[in-house]
């Protein structure tokens, strides 16, 4: 005896939730982006943080003041020029600012002397 398979009675309806982009969805890419860090750039050619002159196009980071994690607009007034480079440049600090990590201890041991009080 041999069994017959029952096809679907009931079509799958899509999602009818949107979902919310996150923030790397948000920000620019490409020629958009290539372009948005000549013009800012070109306008004020010092990290932001430090004043050092950068080079372009691969001595900076173009950072967001208010990052995009946390609610910031992905528009030019939002940008500025970080200077990067070496362990602690300034788009490094100002990331692990922006998320909420402590600074970078200058060398010395890495224990922490509060955990065996």
């Amino acid at each position: 005896m041999k069994l017959t398979t029952l096809k679907p009675r009931v079509a799958s309806l899509g999602s009818r939730v949107q979902s919310v982009p996150t923030a790397s969805e948000r920000r620019i890419t490409g020629r958009t982006l290539q372009n948005r860090r000549l013009r800012i750039w070109s306008r004020h050619p010092h990290c932001a943080k430090c004043g050092r002159l950068v080079a372009y196009p691969n001595g900076f980071e173009l950072d967001h003041v208010v990052a995009l994690a946390n609610g910031g607009a992905d528009t030019d007034e939002n940008c500025q020029v970080l200077c990067i480079g070496a362990k602690d440049s300034c788009h490094e600090a100002k990331t692990r600012e922006d998320l909420g990590h402590r600074p970078r201890r200058e060398g010395g041991s890495k224990v922490r002397p509060d955990r065996f009080r």
